[in-house]
């Protein structure tokens, strides 16, 4: 009898344990989805894409970051590696790559006063590489589909 009162108030205690994780974890999850949810983004009718956030980052389709790029002295990047950036790049762009272990001291070089165009294959990593460059109070400009979306638009790249 004792044993079975034993037992029994073991599992309820593994219960209890179990729904208060359950329960903590649905809070974390609800409290992160709401931070999320701040960041308000809308599209322009001209491809632009517009973070509501103080000093968002600017996403914008190949054409306009050619028209933002073109015959301008800009600070552009590309994150790619240097086998990637060899293959093929923007015209003007310098390689940082952003997997290099000396990304955040060779960006901290930049000019904090002038944007930073930054792009990659996809817009994966050059996402990344604009959060970790906003975080440090550099105004950003990512190029929405990346290399990939460059050229789809017929835009050409240097060897």
């Amino acid at each position: 009898m004792f044993a079975q009162l034993l037992i029994k108030k073991q599992t309820t205690m593994k219960n209890y344990k179990f729904y208060t994780i359950a329960l903590l974890f649905f809070t974390i999850s609800t409290l992160a989805s709401c931070i999320e949810s701040t960041s308000k983004t809308t599209t322009t009718k001209s491809g632009v894409i517009k973070n509501t956030q103080e000093n968002p980052i600017k996403r914008v389709d190949a054409t306009n970051f050619n028209t933002e790029i073109n015959g301008k002295k800009v600070q552009l990047i590309d994150v790619r590696t240097p086998r990637e950036f060899t293959q093929g790049h923007i015209e003007n762009a310098i390689n940082i790559n952003i997997y290099d272990k000396t990304f955040t001291v060779n960006t901290d070089k930049l000019d904090k006063s002038k944007p930073i165009y930054v792009y990659c294959r996809s817009g994966v990593r050059s996402m990344k590489a604009a959060n970790s460059l906003k975080s440090r109070g550099f105004r950003v400009v990512n190029l929405n589909g990346g290399i990939g979306g460059w050229m789809r638009n017929g835009f050409k790249l240097i060897k």
